[in-house]
Order: C-alpha cells, then sequence, then structure tokens
C-alpha cells in the first residue's frame, strides 16, 4: 500500500510520471536520482519558463519521492504572498507536513520551534504574532512580545536590538543544527529515507520583495545537513522581478547564483505525446459541421496536427495551447448551434479557425484587417517557418497563404451570358495566391490544395444546404470565444 502519511494524498494516484501528458517520465526520474544523491544544504533551480508545466511536473516528483519514502513537503509560495513574513511560512509548513508524515514525531519540534520563535524576535508585530501562531497556536504571546520591545526607553531598545541580533545569529546556527538532528531521527527511528526533500513552487508569480525573501529565508535558514530544496521558477521573470527592486542595471542573473547551488532546465514538452492523449471528441459535429482540408480520415488527428504545426510556429506554451483547444471547443458549439438554427452545415476551415483564435489573442492586425480582396497573407507573426514534411518547399508560410487566402472573397472579372464582361466577389475559383499550378505542389500542400478544391467545388453545388465560412464567420464566433480565459 502506497504511503498516504502526507498533506497532500490525492496526488499520489492523480499525479504520477506513469499518466504525464508530457512525457516526462524519464526527465522525472533522473531528476530524482541526481537530487537523492545531495545531502548538504543543497538548493535546486529548477528553470522552466512560463506554461511549460513546472507545476504538473513538481507534483509529480512530490509523488515519486513519497513513495520512494522521502519525507517531501510542498509549498506554494504564490498561496502565501500575502504574508509579509517567508519564514513563518516556510517554518510552519515544515512542521505541519513533516508531523502528517509522522505523527509521532512532534516532540522533535520543540527545539526548532523555540529558536524559531528567537530568530523573529523583534519584528514587526503582525510577523511576530503569525510565526507564535503557527508554532503554539497563540498569536498573542508574539504580539505582547513585540509590543513590549517596541515601547521600551531608547537605551533599552537599542540595547534589545543588539542584545536580540546577537540571540538571532545563534538561533539561526542551532536552527540548522537542529534541522540536520531532526532528519537523523526521521531516518533512524521512523524509517524514512534521506534526504527531506522540500519543493517551493510559483515563486515567480509572488511579489517581488517576498520573492526575494523567500530565496534568502532559504538559504540562511534551511540550507543544512539532509534537505534538498527544489525551487521551481522561470528564472528569467524572476530576474526580472529582482531588476525592479535594486534597478534596471544589477546583476541579477549573478545574485541569483548566490542562492541556487545547480540549475536544472525543465525538458522541452512533448507537444505531439501531450495533445495525443487530449480529448478532442468530434462525433458531437458528425454529419453537422465539416471541417476541412482534411489530411487524414481521422478527423481528431486532424484537428491535432493543425494545432501541432500552429503551436510550433508560434511557439505556444501549454497553457496556450491548453487555451486555444478550450476556444476551438467554443468556437464549434457555436458552429453547432449555428447548424440547429439554420438547418444548413457549417463548412469550416479548421486551420483558418485555429490561426484566427491565435492571432485575435495576440492581437495581431491582420485578424482585423482581413477581409474581401485582402487576405492578410503578408501579415503572419508566426515565430518560426516550420517544415511540414519531407519536401523542402513544404512550410508553414505555404500552409498560412493557401488557407488564409481562400477565407475572404475576391473580386475577379468574367463575361456574362451576353458576353459582357463584369466584375464580382466569389470565392474558392483562385486556390492559390502565387499563380501556380497544381504541378507545382506536392506531399501535404498538394493534399491541402486538393481538399480546399474539392471542398468549394462540392459544397457550392449544395448552397441551399450548407453555409461555407468566410472570415468574416470566423471573426465573430471567435471574438465570443475570444472572452473565455
Amino acid at each position: 500500500m502506497k504511503n498516504t502519511n502526507c498533506k497532500y494524498p490525492e496526488w499520489l494516484e492523480k499525479y504520477t510520471f506513469d499518466n504525464c501528458k508530457l512525457n516526462r517520465k524519464e526527465y522525472g526520474e533522473f531528476l530524482t536520482n541526481y537530487i537523492k544523491g545531495e545531502h548538504d544544504g543543497f538548493v535546486l533551480n529548477l528553470n522552466g519558463a512560463w506554461g511549460t508545466g513546472k507545476t504538473e511536473f513538481l507534483r509529480r516528483l512530490y509523488t515519486h519521492l513519497t513513495n520512494e519514502g522521502h519525507p517531501t513537503i510542498y509549498i506554494d509560495a504564490w498561496e502565501s504572498d500575502f504574508s509579509e513574513v517567508p519564514l513563518s511560512v516556510v517554518a510552519s509548513e515544515l512542521i505541519n507536513q513533516l508531523s502528517k508524515i509522522n505523527q509521532n514525531i512532534g516532540a522533535e519540534f520543540d527545539k526548532v520551534s523555540e529558536y524559531l520563535g528567537k530568530v523573529l524576535k523583534g519584528s514587526f508585530i503582525g510577523g511576530a504574532g503569525l510565526l507564535a501562531k503557527h508554532l503554539t497556536g497563540d498569536s498573542a504571546a508574539g504580539i505582547e512580545a513585540a509590543k513590549a520591545l517596541f515601547e521600551a526607553s531608547p537605551e533599552d531598545f537599542i540595547s534589545s536590538v543588539k542584545s536580540n541580533h546577537e540571540e538571532q545569529v545563534t538561533a539561526i546556527k542551532n536552527i540548522r543544527e537542529e534541522l540536520g538532528l531532526l532528519a537523523e531521527v526521521l531516518e533512524k527511528n521512523h524509517g524514512k529515507n534521506l534526504p527531506v526533500i522540500v519543493l517551493i513552487d510559483e515563486l515567480d508569480r509572488c511579489r517581488p520583495n517576498y520573492a526575494i525573501e523567500m530565496l534568502e529565508v532559504i538559504k540562511h535558514f534551511f540550507t543544512t545537513k539532509n534537505f534538498v530544496f527544489v525551487v521551481a521558477t522561470d528564472t528569467t521573470q524572476l530576474q526580472e522581478s529582482i531588476r525592479s527592486v535594486y534597478g534596471s542595471n544589477f546583476d541579477s542573473n549573478t545574485y541569483l547564483k548566490r542562492f541556487f547551488n545547480r540549475e536544472a532546465r525543465l525538458a522541452e514538452p512533448d507537444l505531439e505525446h501531450y495533445l495525443k492523449l487530449q480529448e478532442i471528441d468530434s462525433t458531437l459535429y458528425s454529419e453537422k459541421i465539416v471541417l476541412y482540408p482534411n489530411l487524414t480520415n481521422n478527423t481528431e488527428n486532424n484537428i491535432r496536427q493543425y494545432i501541432i504545426w500552429v503551436a510550433k510556429a508560434y511557439e505556444l506554451s501549454l497553457r496556450d495551447v491548453d487555451q486555444t483547444i478550450d476556444k476551438l471547443k467554443a468556437c464549434l458549439r457555436g458552429a453547432l448551434y449555428a447548424e440547429q438554427s439554420s438547418n444548413k452545415v457549417q463548412v469550416i476551415n479548421i486551420f483558418s479557425l485555429l490561426l484566427g483564435i491565435v492571432e485575435f489573442d495576440l492581437k495581431n492586425t491582420s485578424f482585423d484587417e482581413r477581409k474581401n480582396d485582402k487576405p492578410c497573407i503578408d501579415g503572419g507573426l508566426y515565430k518560426y517557418n516550420i517544415l511540414l514534411d519531407n519536401h523542402d518547399e513544404n512550410v508553414f508560410s505555404e500552409l498560412y497563404e493557401l488557407n488564409m487566402y481562400n477565407s475572404v472573397k475576391h473580386s475577379i472579372e468574367f463575361q456574362n451570358g451576353w458576353g459582357e464582361n463584369q466584375k464580382g466577389l466569389v470565392y474558392g475559383t483562385h486556390i492559390n495566391a502565387k499563380g501556380k499550378d497544381y504541378d507545382h505542389y506536392k506531399g501535404i500542400i498538394k493534399k491541402v490544395v486538393n481538399e480546399i478544391d474539392s471542398s468549394f467545388y462540392n459544397f457550392n453545388r449544395q448552397k441551399d444546404e450548407v453555409k461555407i465560412w468566410l472570415w468574416p464567420d470566423y471573426q465573430k464566433v471567435i471574438k465570443l470565444a475570444g472572452n473565455l480565459d
């Protein structure tokens, strides 16, 4: 039976590396073995950009370490951001969570609690009260002690400050010693494996001052024998926070190295593996919504492939991808309602819809400027012109131009039945924007060209039964879905 004596027993089944959608089991096990080998006040910076799944990874690390018998503490720094005393937050979580891991260890904390109280002696009234409440359940003692200090005469105040400073320096040393001894007790008397591992999450979301103070607390109070800290950060964002406090020219990179012994970069997410595990149910739209261009006979795989290309081209984070999928589902539900209202099958270019969702979120001017005779195929903000298959010319820009060119109407000249030249707006007659013939295309792009051409040809013959979406239709539903965050 798995150990459930921890603060988050529900995570032990919900968050495992075996069910990791980002396929990070190998990296998670490697990192686990690495940090298990560190024992002497080691602090690791787990560096990952916003939206790369740091929280999911840390929770799986929590499960993995807990199941291997290591006392493991998880602290969400952002949840405690309202506090003015990071020391009290870390101290209370250590005490509370280690007590849950082994309920018989309570008495072992007495000396640690005593020394922590001495360290905060003379702090702000609120801070002293908060720590006292965490450690003793009574905030009054800390508040009264602080009041007595501030009400003293100047001479007594200076004497108290000096005395308190000396006492705090000694107490810090004692805290480290007692925590080291506590870890040994956990191992020898309670059968736990060392080191004790503390996972700190969401630090980069905290107020800059609070984030800095939290790092100071970890470094000065808790980097001790048999304790290892893993601090998850978006290091670039954290550096910006530090510069906002110390000035734009401050060397925040060197400053951060004071706190971390090593940095581990969170492996890039396996987007294809992640999307394969995402639920994209197209059965709701069967025979009511037609999604083209088709690359495969499987609608779900077709949608996933377009999402992969768009995500890579625009360098979307995992959170961006999740939001895009949610908005896509919302748009398709809107299309389903349109079908029920009009009794017309909705014919939708899935790439144009996805691209529009991303453009709207990125505030790309093409989203609003695209209109009849103006497909805005030169204004793409995609960062990478990724290769779509093994043909060198089949790149994202070709896919972009073909689909967006055919999402608007174009003015053409034609002869009417009397041989008179006329001009009108049509769609589906100019497949490509560069005047290329079909023989030019190969592989995936040729498939897309044929799909667009056949879709327009077939559905134009059923005008009374279908509604072929053009850019105004995409704009309307995307703007509505854009209110979802």
